[in-house]
């Protein structure tokens, strides 16, 4: 992201929005492969990495004889971001369950053990059921980051994303007036006396660095240090709930 000039420097903040087009699923930092609820909406961790993916497909290959130098000063940029978050105005969770056959690695292991470190001649598999949680989402997507001095670029990157969570949950960038872009102090100010939602928020760690994430690296990234996890309160009240699906509504749309 080139550096900006002085005039633009003075927009501090960036105010971006989405329409869901389609069902969203994130999988909670603390679920299990078996059993995965979801989180309401994306969290920061999420939509930091959904920009560093958007800057490595768009500009990483002007910088292939620079890319480490590069990608420091980028992602160093995009970790520092504050991010804070909207919900649609309705959201629906519904909870899904499904019978599979998958690899099982005990029975792998046992195999080893008996023969020699020998692998099966055939990969034993074995039944399972698993849970899952999509979410309709009625109403846009309000991200609100910064303080940064480079909002301009900042903004192209978020017009490229089409997706957040898992792969398929799209999202349709929708361009806002300038005056609602860029502004000096955070737009979402949420109210919480209303009444709020507890949802667990990750982020990259301060001290994490692009080697720790990435797949590409023997560097692994460590729990609680590169990716660290808080409590987040999100302005959405429950409405109704039963064993198929939970109704959210946003507090300043709760009749």
């Amino acid at each position: 992201m080139p550096k900006e000039s002085n005039k633009l420097s003075e927009c501090q903040w960036l105010t971006v929005r989405y329409q869901p087009v389609s069902l969203f699923s994130l999988k909670r930092s603390d679920a299990t492969s078996m059993a995965a609820r979801t989180n309401l909406v994306p969290t920061p961790y999420s939509i930091k990495m959904a920009l560093l993916k958007t800057l490595l497909e768009s500009q990483g290959y002007q910088h292939s004889q620079d890319f480490d130098e590069w990608i420091k000063e980028e992602f160093n940029c995009i970790k520092a971001l504050q991010v804070l978050i909207q919900p649609p105005e309705r959201l629906i969770v519904n909870r899904n369950g499904y019978k599979l056959r998958y690899y099982n690695q005990q029975a792998d292991k046992d195999y080893r053990k008996e023969n020699d470190k020998e692998p099966p001649s055939i990969m034993p598999m074995q039944d399972g059921f698993v849970f899952r949680e999509w979410v309709y989402c009625e109403g846009d997507l309000t991200i609100c980051c910064g303080p940064t001095s480079r909002v301009r670029e900042l903004e192209k990157l978020f017009s490229q994303i089409n997706y957040f969570g898992k792969r398929g949950c799209f999202f349709q960038y929708l361009p806002l007036s300038e005056e609602e872009t860029y502004t000096t102090e955070p737009s979402l100010q949420s109210d919480l006396m209303n009444g709020f939602t507890v949802q667990p928020m990750d982020d990259l760690g301060e001290k994490t660095t692009f080697e720790r994430i990435s797949p590409f690296s023997d560097e692994t990234a460590k729990l609680g240090k590169d990716r660290i996890i808080t409590l987040g309160m999100l302005p959405l009240k429950m409405i109704s709930t039963s064993a198929r699906y939970d109704f959210y509504q946003r507090c300043d749309h709760v009749e």
